[in-house]
């Protein structure tokens, strides 16, 4: 009995000085506790599950030298090596970064979960580093495959196979795509008017840092284009030891590495190298029929601190794609593009309220095609841009920002003109000079319950004349606890380049110049349930006007000069989003957004010589209706679960116009797709290691193998009649891949 009771007394002792570690996990982005992170004592069988609030505790740990490893699946593996006394306690406090984040060791709070730094008037949709990695899917790992996902978004004409979308009604081609402050020409491996293939960007989610959705009325900052802008910023490289990953796929291959560059953390690497043969897989999955796609592509960047209050960067982006047509009957046979963009960047912080941003960049984009007869055409697209921004936090609540850009764009191609007997190419070259800048203020008052941001635009262009500034402005007032009144207006004004692709210099037929007159409006009420659940309901209208311009007497031709409105389009329409961000549990959105998108144009009665605009009629992003959802939910420490639902109502494939006998137009019926429906489930499960990770990618592509068509080609029969020709989309498709991060 006695002995019983000394071993009693004996164990008690030992348990009273045991040692034990604790602490509290948080995500570096925003600070937000982690629950379900494993955490582990190396070489031993000691772990503990963090809870709800990112606490964990782990007693009964003997003494000495230990490594604490930090691990959940979609974050960067930790591992913290600590000594420990008999009866000692320490406290850990560690932050775990994405995956696909840059590796840090601070903790970088945002304002707002849903909206980050900017001001709440303004309407966007912004994607995590963790979004864009579990929505650009396995397959292709894509970025813009990310965006397909958001609310209002489509793939264009519903061809999952392409990387190009629609916004709320705007076609792709008026969406402004910057990188880091710099608006390119869209960074996507395709071929031009090719419609059997597919296409991708030149990005991967492994070096995208965030993206940001301006669908409606957004700042002047990026107001270079009509419809919508997609600001899209690269990440910075761990300024840490070297870490490499080896991602294996059955579409693509991808290596990255980065670490610090030069010492104390100064500065920062990365490196990418991707190597891609989705051509094969589509060709597998959808038929011989479809043209063999393939590329590769990489990037490089670099950071580094040359002072406390000054950082330069270098970012470089190129990439290769040939394409080798399936059916040659189009003419077509093989096809190749480029693309080449340098970016160059100085950010100088004078003092905590004065940040100047300055940049240098250039892109280059050649095309090169070969036809059945032999003959080959190459086209190339050039720009050379600088510019600088200011942002001036001149009062608290008070954000003053102002820039200039200057592109010198260029472009050479081979122009067909009619000979006696044959059509002949001529090399043509054309450049011009585009200057702009804009000025946009931020501000909130009555406590933070009213804000406003407001801004104007100045473009020029060599060849075009002149315009008025262009205004911006957008309010958000709280009407209620957790609701917001949010209104917003925005009017931009943009030249096309080159102003006349179709006439050879000098142009002796007019000398005509085309450009677009766009006004935005956007209404919508929005409604917080705590700090990661938001409720939208938005409505929003977007007219576009198209102008023509015609010179006075070009080359001697007696003519007056002209300027002429000639088309007129319009997006309109409502749109419902429920979010909800979180790095734990559920976290997600569903949108359904109902669009109308019509125009018409000017013309001559042929009967009665009488000239009027036309009735309205569908434009091709005339999609009425279109549901997103997205859901991530990571399971357990090392198991991750991630889907996606998208539904659209049929394209138009055909809509125009059809003349009555008495020569006037009249809308012809709408010759529509099939709706478009399809679900992607995915599982992402990690095994971490001493110091490395490798995670398991598995993905199903259309699970309910679900007949979506999409158009490959049009053509027209002997009695004028339009003819259309379809095939089936991605049928049900499992993928899967590697990643090996060491």
């Amino acid at each position: 009995m006695r002995v019983r009771i000394a071993l009693g007394l004996l164990l008690v002792a030992s348990l009273a000085h045991a040692a034990e570690v604790r602490g509290k996990v948080t995500s570096v982005t925003g600070g937000e506790p982690l629950s379900h992170v494993l955490v582990s004592v190396l070489e031993t069988k000691l772990q503990a599950v963090t809870s709800a609030d990112g606490t964990f505790a782990i007693r009964d740990i003997n003494s000495g030298k230990h490594i604490l490893r930090f691990e959940a699946v979609g974050f960067r593996l930790v591992t913290v090596p600590f000594a420990i006394a008999t009866g000692e306690a320490k406290e850990f406090d560690v932050n775990l970064a994405p995956d696909n984040f840059r590796r840090t060791d601070t903790v970088e709070v945002r304002g707002d979960v849903f909206q980050g730094g900017d001001s709440p008037s303004v309407n966007e949709m912004n994607l995590t580093s963790s979004e864009i990695k579990q929505a650009s899917t396995v397959l292709a790992d894509d970025p813009f495959r990310a965006i397909q996902s958001l609310p209002g978004v489509s793939a264009s004409g519903n061809n999952e196979l392409y990387a190009e979308f629609s916004v709320m009604g705007a076609p792709f081609s008026t969406v402004g795509i910057y990188v880091d402050d710099v608006l390119i020409p869209p960074p996507l491996h395709n071929v031009p008017n090719q419609q059997e293939g597919a296409s991708l960007s030149l990005l991967t989610s492994q070096t995208v840092d965030e993206m940001k959705l301006l669908p409606v009325a957004q700042p002047e900052k990026f107001g270079d284009e009509i419809g919508a802008a997609l600001d899209i910023h690269t990440r910075e490289g761990s300024r840490t030891a070297p870490i490499f990953r080896l991602a294996p796929g059955i579409a693509d291959s991808e290596f990255l590495g980065e670490g610090e560059l030069g010492g104390s953390k100064r500065g920062a690497w990365l490196a990418s190298f991707r190597k891609s043969y989705i051509g094969w897989l589509v060709r597998n999955r959808i038929g011989a029929g479809f043209n063999d796609v393939s590329f590769y592509d990489g990037d490089v960047k670099l950071d580094y601190d040359i002072s406390p209050g000054q950082s330069l960067s270098f970012y470089s982006l190129a990439g290769h794609n040939n394409v080798e047509v399936a059916n040659p009957a189009s003419g077509l046979v093989h096809g190749a593009t480029d693309f080449y963009f340098t970016r160059l960047g100085w950010r100088w912080s004078l003092n905590p309220h004065l940040l100047l941003d300055s940049r240098a960049a250039y892109v280059r984009q050649p095309v090169s095609e070969s036809d059945v007869g032999g003959t080959q055409s190459h086209s190339t697209y050039e720009e050379w841009s600088g510019g600088t921004n200011v942002h001036w936090s001149w009062a608290k609540n008070h954000l003053l920002e102002g820039g200039w850009t200057l592109r010198r764009l260029s472009t050479s191609f081979l122009q067909g003109i009619f000979l006696q007997n044959a059509i002949g190419y001529v090399p043509q070259t054309r450049t011009g000079l585009k200057p702009d800048g804009y000025l946009q203020e931020s501000s909130s008052f009555l406590g933070n319950r009213l804000h406003i941001e407001g801004g104007v635009r100045y473009d020029a262009e060599t060849e075009f004349p002149g315009h008025a500034p262009s205004p911006q402005v957008s309010a958000a007032m709280r009407i209620l606890p957790g609701t917001e009144l949010q209104v917003g207006y925005g009017r931009y004004v943009q030249y096309l380049f080159p102003p006349n692709p179709f006439l050879p210099a000098p142009a002796c037929f007019g000398g005509s110049q085309n450009w677009e007159d766009s006004s935005h409006v956007t209404v919508a009420i929005e409604t917080r349930m705590g700090e990661n659940t938001r409720f939208r309901v938005q409505g929003f209208d977007r007219r576009n006007e198209e102008r023509f311009h015609r010179d006075a007497s070009p080359c001697g031709v007696a003519v007056s000069a002209l300027t002429r409105l000639f088309g007129r389009n319009y997006s309109r329409g409502v749109q419902f989003i429920a979010q909800r961000r979180s790095a734990n549990r559920l976290s997600g959105w569903v949108g359904y957004t109902l669009v109308l998108a019509r125009e018409k144009f000017l013309y001559r009665n042929p009967t009665t010589g009488v000239v009027s605009f036309s009735p309205f009629f569908s434009t091709p992003e005339d999609q009425r209706s279109s549901l997103n959802a997205f859901a991530s939910y990571r399971l357990k420490p090392t198991i991750n679960l991630s889907g996606k639902f998208l539904y659209g109502s049929g394209f138009p494939i055909f809509a125009g116009l059809q003349q009555g006998p008495d020569g006037t137009l009249t809308p012809a019926p709408v010759l529509r797709l099939d709706a478009y429906v399809r679900a992607d489930l995915r599982v992402d499960k990690s095994w971490a290691f001493s110091h490395k990770t490798l995670t398991l990618y598995g993905e199903v592509l259309n699970l309910t193998n679900h007949s979506n068509h999409i158009v490959t080609a049009y053509g027209t029969l002997p009695n004028g009649g339009f003819q259309v020709f379809t095939a089936v989309a991605l049928p049900i498709t499992p993928t899967a891949g590697l990643a090996f991060e060491f």
